[in-house]
């Protein structure tokens, strides 16, 4: 088996052209498929990975400036646990790591949505701290509201000079004002239509994980689930500082495919296929994880020895030092052999293992949505099988720990829904967390309680 760079090397012709030249280039992109060499049976399909990476350069340009809006949930349920604590102890830890050019304003939400903290440069922070501290809990979740209050502030101060965020809190129900999903999502692709990400951390067990996850999913944001309070100062820490090394924003990849080659759609992330074009959006690109997204495509019988080229690459990016819209190309070429040694030999498993892990995530996703429709022995196989798959996977690429791990998680919750019928409240939180953070490669993902007594976590269904 061969990694990457080998794969490259050997097997597929990589084409590289820039729309738009810059002396320090700050993003690397790279496209390869998981089986360079291919058979060419027929409905034979490949996975085509593009990527893209940070690039270190001789003299880091001088940071974007922030403009963030803190959303911070303040109801009765936010006194337990020393949420409200520990969610006063994050924003300030915000405050605390930005510098006089950043913007910052602050909206709690009870009954209804109030400005703390009016969007303001970062001057006195011992007084902004202050104003912090004397945040109690109290009164119901107008959730919609705070986002939208928190949106009205972020908008004061939009440009393209800053990068534009709103760090949503919340640990319970939305019930004051708009409060379905679809609600959410519709909001959450407004705001990323104008240029603000959301990013949403429910605390608890009380909260709506898929209101919370289609908001930041829609909206091109992260999503994070606190089992405990005392996780917050450490994923506020997290949040902040990956806004401050966006090196990319509004990337958006579309893959064409000749004739003959058939796309057949993308592999986790939501996207699109019209016609012989697949795109879809990846949001931004921080400095210390790299993104990538997957296409699948079908590739026609051909003999042994032909090459052919399966897509074309297009890959574009603002950049938010110069504001400048970039573009880098690539074109993805397979090559044809008779022997399924040759081709097993030839195998990407890096791409293998992402495919997988990529494919697990949709498979947690379907299980959830099978169990809440109570067919609990369905969604338990499907996960198992998974399992099982991800074993077979993991033995093609020298055993890997990632996709070991990731077997024994799903074979946890096949567990979980047979003992229990169902997902509990925490196991659920978990998994749709899990998936979503594998899906758009988030870089933290918040740890669960891992010695949490298993009568609690039963008693929490």
């Amino acid at each position: 088996m061969r990694r990457f760079g080998l794969a490259v090397a050997l097997s597929v012709l990589v084409l590289a052209a820039s729309g738009c030249l810059q002396a320090e280039p700050r993003v690397g992109v790279y496209a390869d498929v998981d089986k360079p060499v291919v058979l060419g049976a027929p409905g034979e399909r490949v996975v085509v990975k593009v990527a893209l990476k940070g690039l270190t350069v001789p003299v880091m340009p001088k940071r974007i400036p922030l403009n963030v809006a803190i959303v911070l949930d303040k109801s009765g349920s936010m006194g337990s646990d020393r949420k409200m604590e520990n969610a006063r102890r994050g924003a300030i830890e915000v405050i605390e790591r930005l510098s006089a050019d950043d913007i910052i304003s602050l909206i709690v939400y009870d009954n209804r949505p109030y400005v703390v903290i009016p969007a303001q440069r970062v001057g006195d922070k011992d007084a902004l701290i202050e104003t912090i501290s004397g945040i109690y809990a109290g009164g119901s979740t107008a959730l919609y509201g705070g986002v939208t209050l928190g949106a009205a502030q972020v908008r004061r101060h939009m440009s393209r000079e800053y990068i534009n965020r709103i760090i949503l809190l919340s640990d319970g129900l939305a019930n004051v004002g708009p409060q379905s999903t679809s609600d959410l999502a519709r909001l959450g692709c407004t705001l990323n239509e104008e240029g603000i990400t959301v990013t949403t951390i429910g605390v608890g067990l009380d909260y709506n994980e898929d209101l919370m996850t289609a908001l930041a999913a829609r909206s091109g944001g992260n999503a994070y689930f606190a089992s405990a309070g005392n996780e917050l100062p450490r994923i506020f820490a997290e949040e902040i500082g990956e806004a401050m090394s966006v090196l990319a924003r509004d990337v958006r990849i579309r893959v064409w495919c000749p004739e003959q080659v058939r796309p057949v759609g993308v592999l986790g992330r939501e996207g699109e296929v019209k016609g012989q074009t697949m795109s879809v959006s990846v949001g931004e690109l921080y400095g210390k994880n790299d993104k990538y997204a997957l296409f699948e495509v079908e590739i026609p019988e051909n003999e042994a020895g032909e090459k052919l080229t399966i897509a074309e690459i297009s890959v574009e990016y603002d950049d938010p030092h110069t504001n400048e819209r970039m573009e880098d190309k690539r074109t993805v070429m397979v090559t044809y052999d008779e022997s399924e040694e040759v081709v097993e030999e030839h195998q990407n498993t890096e791409i293998l293992k992402d495919a997988a892990l990529t494919r697990s995530s949709e498979v947690k996703r379907e299980a959830v949505e099978l169990a809440d429709r109570g067919e609990f022995s369905a969604a338990a196989d499907l996960i198992k099988e998974n399992a099982v798959e991800l074993e077979i996977i993991a033995g093609k690429c020298d055993n890997d720990g990632d996709l070991l791990g990731e077997a024994i998680v799903c074979e946890e919750i096949s567990i979980d829904i047979t003992e229990n019928e169902g997902l509990t409240r925490y196991c659920r939180k978990s998994v749709v967390n899990q998936a979503y953070a594998q899906t758009i490669q988030q870089g933290y993902v918040s740890e669960q309680d891992e010695d949490k007594d298993e009568d609690e976590k039963k008693e929490q269904n």
